[in-house]
């Protein structure tokens, strides 16, 4: 009898520990179970650029305008340019990218087969188009053409900032517009040095449209050492009846006037600037759209101004 209750006992402390250790079980694989940490917060968004807030980085980008076209390409963002405008054709590979259309008459067909996240634009779209694109899913950036050099400066780190962030951003666009800004501030400090300084004009439009006092045209002729004979008028226009005093040492012209032009006229076929010689054609988008290529044109000009100090 004794020996039968020892080994119900026995049994009885075996099914309690047993269940005590299923018990346990499941306070166990809880304390195994490590706490999820948070994710780090991206310190590139989100970024306010101008009047917009973007939440994240835009991975389908439009562009309806050829001179942020070129900045795009220039801060490396290509890989994020789905479409572009009818008009953009530098670099070359901007012209193998679906064509959208323009600011003015964008294509809505193709760009809601894009679904952009954001559309750059030199000049405000219509409401219909903004409030469309809105509907689309997509933010319209406005970055209009600048009037100073700080401006240009500026515009790269709007169209860097959204495309990069608030932090990587900046700094892209310092990279990159900080060489142009070198190269412009060494053709200052070389025309500081020209003893006999030139006059001059930028013909954009015969037979008197060209670079005024109050235009960034003619204060890079100025940068460059180049008295600008316009300098006193604005907005492009020359007066018809101060012709006759126009006399430019040389003159700087739209490429597609052409230089048989200045023999049939008599405003500049007396001047110095054609019986010397000294006719220089120019091409004229790198200066409007005011990209990088810009620079080459203004150094290209310095070197026909003044050829005795080799472009430097």
């Amino acid at each position: 009898m004794k020996r039968w209750f020892a080994l119900v006992l026995g049994l009885l402390l075996l099914v309690g520990l047993g269940a005590c250790k299923g018990e346990e079980a499941p306070a166990s694989s809880a304390a195994s179970a490590a706490p999820q940490s948070e994710p780090e917060p991206d310190p590139n968004w989100p970024a306010q650029v101008g009047e917009l807030t973007l939440e994240s980085q835009p991975q389908q980008v439009i562009s309806l305008s050829p001179a942020l076209t070129e900045l795009v390409y220039e801060l490396e963002g290509e890989a994020l340019l789905a479409g572009v405008s009818s008009y953009c054709d530098y670099p070359k590979e901007a012209l193998d990218l679906p064509d959208c259309g323009s600011a003015l008459l964008p294509d809505r067909e193709t760009i809601q087969e894009l679904a952009p996240q954001l559309v750059l634009a030199s000049a405000p779209l219509s409401p219909e188009d903004t409030q469309w694109l809105a509907e689309l899913g997509a933010q319209v950036l406005v970055v209009e053409r600048a009037d100073s050099v700080d401006g240009i400066g500026e515009n790269y780190r709007m169209v860097s900032t959204a495309l990069y962030g608030k932090e990587a951003g900046p700094k892209r666009a310092e990279e990159v517009f900080g060489q142009l800004e070198a190269r412009y501030l060494t053709l200052q400090a070389a025309a500081q040095g020209v003893t006999q300084p030139v006059s001059g004009i930028y013909l954009r439009q015969a037979p008197l449209v060209m670079a005024t006092g109050d235009t960034l045209e003619g204060e890079l002729l100025e940068a460059i050492g180049v008295s600008n004979d316009a300098a006193a008028y604005s907005d492009w226009q020359y007066p018809a009846d101060q012709a006759v005093n126009l006399y430019p040492d040389l003159v700087f012209y739209a490429q597609e006037i052409g230089e048989a032009y200045f023999a049939t006229t008599q405003i500049y076929s007396t001047t110095d600037a054609y019986l010397q010689g000294r006719l220089y054609p120019v091409d004229p988008l790198p200066l409007e759209r005011q990209s990088g290529r810009m620079w080459e044109v203004l150094e290209g000009m310095f070197q026909a101004a003044y050829p005795e100090l080799g472009g430097r």
